[in-house]
């Protein structure tokens, strides 16, 4: 299996919406605040707002290697 395939299989799948859906139900939780001062409601706070310059990140890097 090559890279190309790889990435085409991770775009097609339900990748991006599992994101979305896993971050509009944490940032409502974030509406109690019993919830939003634990720790870990901290923690998948910071890591659905790093996911999207994280890919953004990697999809650079990956764009920018020359041919092989």
């Amino acid at each position: 299996m090559t890279i190309q395939g790889y990435l085409a299989g991770v775009a097609d799948s339900d990748l991006f919406g599992t994101l979305a859906i896993i971050c509009l139900v944490v940032a409502l939780s974030g509406i109690f605040s019993r919830v939003r001062e634990q720790k870990m409601h901290k923690i998948m706070m910071f890591v659905c707002v790093m996911m999207i310059p994280v890919m953004h990140v990697i999809g650079s890097i990956y764009l920018n290697q020359t041919p092989a």
